[in-house]
């Protein structure tokens, strides 16, 4: 049996046309005619790390026609795979994100929402130290928002959250003001007033055109099409048939990340509680954990 350390899970990026868009056909045979399959190695040489894809050769459209014990039975098969494997967690296309949310299972599954994260802190430290940078951007639902801001406020410059639904952070922003002392506005998305001197970190992925009126501030993509940011990891992606754009990269990271941190115990559970997390105590033994495993080098080395 192969020896991996991460599992990666996706889907058709189309729907199968023909009987295999049909429900009375899909019904009786897709657990045997697409069953979940491991379709690749994906293999990170000089990281020292290997996985494989799970695929589900279906789209979403032939998914979403299936009926619920078939959709069950493909969630149990996928399991099945991760327990041959021996596999405590499954790293799983961040697209796809709705479609479990929607499906009673118990697959331990990992979105690489903290990786986008601890990488948003990673390359601000490492765009403070190189530039003049005066205000700190961040826009979009930054996930894992609270860590990522306290490790980055040791650099005293001013931060500003600014996403279209600026009242889901009101209570952030208030909390980090009376327990953690720092200094956070909250606002609707304003690219007008970007200017020269500002960082920022978009998981926006409209960031492009909104970018126009600004150009002049300097921008980091860390949104699920954003592609080119690790060009040595994404060829790896490449070569296994998959997607290299972060919706791929962020969960297979994190999953390799966690396991490094050594918080995924042998029931695929992560184990840290929300206390941890607001510390940014799990965020920054994350950070260490890629600096062991030398995984930020390849995010470095475009001259951030």
């Amino acid at each position: 049996m192969l020896d991996l350390d991460f599992a990666f899970f996706n889907m058709r990026d189309s729907t199968r046309q023909g009987l295999a868009n049909r429900k009375p056909f899909l019904d009786r045979l897709a657990p045997f005619l697409f069953p979940p399959r491991v379709q690749r190695l994906i293999n990170f040489g000089r990281l020292g790390l290997k996985g494989c894809n799970v695929m589900l050769p279906l789209g979403e459209g032939n998914w979403n026609i299936l009926n619920n014990d078939n959709r069950g039975l493909m969630l149990a098969k996928t399991g099945a795979i991760l327990s041959e494997y021996e596999l405590p967690r499954m790293g799983v296309d961040r697209r796809l994100r709705g479609m479990f949310q929607v499906e009673e299972h118990q697959l331990p599954l990992i979105f690489g929402d903290q990786f986008i994260s601890v990488l948003a802190a990673v390359l601000i430290n490492k765009a403070v130290s190189r530039h003049d940078i005066k205000k700190l951007v961040l826009v979009g639902d930054i996930p894992h928002i609270w860590p990522l801001i306290n490790n980055v406020a040791r650099y005293k410059i001013p931060i500003s959250v600014q996403n279209y639904h600026p009242g889901r952070y009101e209570i952030m922003a208030y909390r980090l003001l009376y327990e953690e002392g720092l200094a956070v506005s909250n606002s609707y998305l304003n690219p007008h007033k970007w200017e020269r001197g500002d960082l920022i970190i978009a998981v926006e992925p409209t960031i492009g055109r909104l970018a126009l009126a600004s150009p002049q501030a300097f921008y980091i993509r860390l949104d699920d099409e954003q592609s080119g940011l690790a060009p040595e990891l994404e060829q790896v992606l490449r070569g296994a048939g998959l997607n290299p754009q972060l919706h791929t990269l962020a969960p297979i990271l994190e999953s390799c990340l966690l396991t490094q941190a050594g918080k995924i115990d042998q029931h695929g559970e992560v184990k840290y509680s929300d206390k941890k997390v607001k510390s940014g105590d799990l965020h920054q033994e994350m950070i260490e954990a890629g600096m062991d495993l030398r995984l930020w080098e390849p995010f470095l080395d475009k001259g951030v």
